[in-house]
């Protein structure tokens, strides 16, 4: 096609019929040799060869459409391998290989997901998303790319974002697709009717339908999209579901197959269609041979499309309809204390190694007979490597008369493990959690460790209650609800207050029960944060850590990230001199000093029993 003959984009997917587009980059680069450990983005740079082959590769197979080799060239994913300066050099040698390589065949930008977890699930805010995508469109802008795709997102927040920033910042025609499950769902719950009310807003030139299903999967997507639009329909399919076999992937369907549904998708209402993952030249000969032996150039006669703005009155919400979660006093004891605005006093005691478990389980044994309800349960404290504190507290939970309050941290597992465990801990009866970012591993005695942070702890507390909605992690119904009291970490000391406040709020919107704060010593801050934070909607149980000795003081002073030792209690232990009771008994009298003069002002207190000596926890609750 000479440049003279070139019509604009928009027009191009209009009126030219069927179009073939192009296959997976990725996959194609990883046949070559290319392994997965790597940027195959970076490629663009340091092999261009090979890239500029593998986009020639599907022209001669009948390609008239071509996506650039940047799905994964996002500033977050480029970060995972110190790549992130080099965003702007990649995405415009990309386009540069892609456009000769096309010989005057049209070319997309293409933008895939960030990688990252937008709010309210992650810590990535939709504003810092957005500014993501920018960067991308801002880039594509200044080469010769036809167009602009962006491809494959399932949480709408984060496809939001990017329509945002391209509705800012794009000068070039717009494909838009999402990648559906078998269910026709994203992972996230939403829909196709979702996915055309929050289109409506926006100039898109396509919609499509990309990866996560094969073409059986996808030829059923397409037929529940194209009545739900008039515009041209992008239809990318797996090619089939991967197998892991002699340390490689291996995608099963064949290129006579990909080609038979081609054929199905076209008589279907698809208008442009190619491949996603495993979908190579072959393929693409295949499809585009079928293509060309149908003479189906729009939607069937009793598929009529529907214009949108006629499905007002069929939107489906964004996610399924929630379960109005079980009542908080009959979730668990610690619910109905909170209810009841009855005092609430908790014990922390660390988890320990199998070496001190007896000494552990005596001390459960010490706050039973005190009288003690609760007891603290940290996980993986100071990213130290201790007994799991959900198996512990089903333990203490099945032999105490205690109600334990395992603490959960998103730092060693993975979004499938939390949720795992979360059900896990509500078969073995647990009802408290309280959910906690965690500190890093390099804190700790395993340096080593890798960090998993899928999600922080506000995504983790909207996991959570989304489960006791009766809701999965996609919004979509579980078939059952839990009934968590869900917890949450809190440090009036901060030394950013504005962040701290702000996170605190995303926390109480995410479905926060109550909150537990850092160790407090200076109750002026305390109240002053209180105040500033303004109208709170949860209860707050206040930390207390008795102090035992001045190197104690110190130490938290100095090396506990978010607790705050003022002088004069640094000072009060300095008086002890050498004298572990005088010391111990300071401690006791300054924690005791705190709790009278909050009683007023909080739901409770969690007591940390430091180096797990009970004897002082309860002392400072005159239990002793």
């Amino acid at each position: 096609m000479s440049g003279a003959q070139k019509i604009d984009l928009v027009s191009f997917l209009k009126v030219s019929g069927p179009i073939t587009t192009d296959g997976a980059m990725a996959t194609s680069l990883y046949e070559k040799g290319f392994y997965i450990n790597r940027s195959f983005e970076e490629l663009s740079l340091i092999e261009p060869k090979a890239v500029r082959e593998v986009t020639h590769e599907f022209r001669r197979a009948g390609s008239q459409l071509f996506h650039t080799n940047t799905f994964s060239a996002t500033a977050p994913k480029l970060a995972q391998y110190g790549l992130q300066d080099q965003l702007e050099t990649i995405l415009k040698k990309s386009c540069e290989l892609a456009i000769e390589a096309a010989e005057g065949g049209y070319v997309l930008g293409l933008i895939g997901p960030l990688g990252v977890l937008i709010e309210p699930l992650g810590p990535t805010s939709l504003q810092e998303a957005e500014e993501y995508f920018a960067r991308n469109i801002q880039t594509f802008n200044e080469t010769d790319v036809d167009g602009i795709a962006i491809h494959a997102i399932h949480d709408f927040n984060e496809l939001r974002a990017a329509l945002n920033a391209a509705k800012k910042y794009a000068k070039k025609p717009l494909v838009v697709s999402i990648g559906v499950q078998e269910n026709l769902k994203t992972s996230y719950g939403h829909t196709f009717e979702d996915f055309i009310a929050l289109a409506k807003d926006y100039d898109i030139a396509a919609l499509g339908i990309c990866g996560e299903v094969g073409p059986s999967g996808m030829l059923s997507a397409v037929e529940e999209l194209r009545p739900l639009t008039e515009l041209p329909i992008m239809a990318l399919p797996n090619a089939g579901m991967p197998r892991y076999v002699n340390d490689q992937y291996i995608y099963l369907c064949s290129p006579d197959y990909m080609g038979k549904y081609a054929k199905r998708l076209i008589q279907a209402g698809a208008n442009i269609v190619g491949g996603h993952c495993g979908v190579y030249e072959a393929h693409i000969r295949a499809i585009s041979n079928a293509i060309k032996m149908t003479s189906a150039s729009a939607p069937a006669k009793d598929q009529k499309a529907s214009q949108p703005a006629a499905l007002s009155a069929v939107i489906k919400p964004l996610i399924d309809l929630p379960t109005a979660a079980k009542p908080l006093e009959s979730r668990s004891l610690l619910g109905r204390y909170l209810k009841e605005k009855k005092r609430i006093y908790s014990v922390e005691l660390v988890p320990p190694n199998l070496q001190d478990l007896d000494k552990f389980l005596t001390k459960c044994g010490e706050l039973e007979k005190a009288g003690i309800d609760f007891v603290n349960i940290p996980d993986g404290a100071r990213a130290m490597a201790r007994v799991s504190s959900f198996q512990l507290s089903s333990y203490v939970r099945s032999h105490y008369r205690l109600e334990p309050i395992p603490h959960m941290t998103c730092r060693d597992r993975n979004l499938i493990g939390l949720q795992s465990d979360l059900l896990g801990a509500h078969v073995s009866g647990l009802r408290d959690i309280l959910i906690v970012t965690g500190d890093p591993p390099k804190l700790g005695n395993n340096p080593g460790a890798t960090a998993v942070y899928d999600v922080d702890a506000i995504g983790l507390t909207h996991i959570a209650s989304r489960m006791n909605a009766g809701l999965d992690i996609g919004g979509v119904k579980s078939g059952a609800r839990t009934e968590f009291v869900v917890g949450v970490a809190l440090n009036p000391t901060a030394k950013n207050r504005e962040l701290e406040i702000q996170r605190f709020k995303y926390k109480i919107e995410a479905g926060a029960d109550f909150a537990i704060t850092q160790p407090i010593y200076n109750l002026e801050t305390f109240q002053s944060f209180l105040d500033e934070v303004g109208d709170i909607k949860i209860p707050i149980i206040m930390g207390l850590w008795p102090l035992v000795s001045l190197r104690n003081a110190e130490f938290l002073r100095n090396e506990v990230p978010g607790v705050d030792v003022p002088d004069w209690a640094v000072e009060e232990m300095r008086k002890a001199g050498d004298s572990k009771e005088e010391a111990t008994k300071r401690g006791i009298e300054i924690a005791q000093k705190t709790l009278l003069e909050a009683e007023k002002i909080v739901a409770g207190f969690q007591i940390s029993a430091p180096f797990n000596r009970t004897e002082v926890a309860l002392a400072v609750m005159g239990k002793a």
